[in-house]
């Protein structure tokens, strides 16, 4: 056999291999068990990502449940310093306290009745 018939018989189409159109010297049932494998191939590349992308939104609402946890907890602990705020804002605002440190402290004493009876003399020499 001749290099010249060998080129030639490699160029040529086999008529039982004319429907091919991928590789000229692959029977058909490998191509079409290729195809199928690719077909297999897509679909599991198709699955995997879609696993990916579920694990990854999974992953990010454990994250924000977490987080929304924390802040939970962090409301809780200021909303009872809060309480604990307004107790003692009450306590420290009592009048009998307030009058108490005012005689105490500032040396002041309670304004007598006298001071605030006004006659209509008052009222009218005001004018």
């Amino acid at each position: 056999m001749s290099l010249r018939s060998i080129v030639h018989s490699a160029k040529r189409k086999p008529l039982s291999l004319k429907h091919q159109y991928r590789w000229k010297l692959v029977p058909r049932f490998i191509w079409q068990s290729m195809q199928s494998f690719h077909i297999t191939l897509v679909v599991w590349a198709l699955v995997t990502v879609g696993c990916i992308f579920y694990l990854s939104q999974w992953m990010n609402y454990r994250q924000v449940a977490h987080r929304v946890d924390s802040l939970e907890i962090k409301h809780t602990k200021l909303t009872s310093q809060l309480e604990l705020l307004e107790v003692e804002i009450s306590y420290l605002t009592r009048p009998q306290r307030l009058e108490l440190l005012a005689k105490q402290i500032m040396s002041m004493s309670a304004p007598d009745p006298v001071q605030y009876r006004l006659s209509w003399v008052d009222v009218s020499n005001a004018e």
